[in-house]
């Protein structure tokens, strides 16, 4: 097709010798060349096809250009699968900026007879094992740099700029596991232990450690339906000695995509407020301003 346009002969209009003292930019000349141009566009389609795609390819290009652009200025180009998937998943804090997700497999122990330490009776062994988890921790410092993205509001807690500002805040998961510590104290066979210990939650009276306790079991309740596990469990077969036939019984020993929790768990201990002996607890926080939210109870 565009062979035949190169190959096809020019034709010329021949311009009487007394107009060439004429304005080249006449209004009877240019509009002579105007329509000129309108019958080189209706004689040859192809040449509008050709312009069509250039203009839509160049267009094209441009927003992919400025697309990617923008998801990398946004940080959301997937150059990293492990941290995009920490990125959708988390809410932002500083955790998610700081540490590396680094998902890995992790075998569960499952076994419903064997027990490991964190579901031995009370004992001192086994507050042990559950504290090294870092459910003791102290609260963390958000900087005011990060706390609107965080999440925070201006009117909320903060720590005198002479201690270094921020705000004072707690990584969720270590009160998720604090909450499930608590449980455990409260089982029926423990309780009694730590009532006669009279620490952390059970210095309080009765009714204040059921009350913590329900807000404990609720916040659990949440979070598991809020990152229900979509996977599977199997059954397998077992035969006590001397049965007749086997039977069926679930298995509880799956494999999960983890995140590294030691990590984690490493940032919230390197990140606590100072211990009280060390600050004048009197000024370590600022006082509210005039328009700070002040509630009538605790929520």
């Amino acid at each position: 097709m565009f062979e035949k346009f190169l190959r096809r002969p020019s034709k010329f209009t021949q311009i009487p010798q007394q107009e060439d003292s004429e304005s080249l930019l006449s209004p009877a000349s240019s509009l002579t060349l105007s329509t000129q141009h309108v019958r080189t566009w209706e004689r040859h389609p192809g040449v509008k096809f050709v312009f069509a795609s250039v203009v839509f390819l160049t267009t094209f290009n441009l927003v992919q250009i400025l697309w990617v652009g923008l998801q990398f200025h946004r940080g959301q180009f997937v150059t990293d699968a492990d941290g995009f998937c920490m990125n959708h998943i988390s809410k932002y804090s500083p955790v998610v900026r700081d540490v590396e997700p680094d998902w890995h497999t992790v075998q569960f122990n499952g076994s419903f007879l064997k027990q490991n330490i964190y579901r031995q009776p009370a004992g001192p062994e086994v507050d042990a094992a559950w504290s090294a988890l870092g459910i003791d921790y102290r609260s963390v410092v958000i900087p005011e740099s990060e706390a609107k993205r965080t999440g925070l509001r201006p009117d909320q807690v903060k720590i005198n700029q002479k201690y270094g500002g921020g705000y004072p805040a707690n990584v969720e998961g270590l009160h998720h596991l604090h909450c499930l510590n608590l449980l455990r104290k409260a089982l029926y066979w423990n309780y009694d232990y730590y009532r006669k210990q009279k620490e952390g939650a059970f210095v309080n009276a009765e009714f204040i450690v059921q009350i913590h306790t329900t807000h404990c079991l609720d916040i659990l309740r949440q979070q598991l339906m809020c990152v229900t596990d979509v996977g599977v469990l199997g059954q397998v077969w077992w035969q006590p000695e001397g049965d007749d036939k086997p039977t069926q019984f679930v298995d509880f020993n799956t494999k999960h995509r983890c995140r590294n929790y030691e990590a984690i768990r490493a940032w919230a201990e390197a990140h606590q407020l100072p211990p009280e002996s060390e600050v004048d607890m009197n000024h370590f926080y600022e006082m509210p301003k005039p328009g700070d939210t002040i509630l009538p109870e605790i929520p």
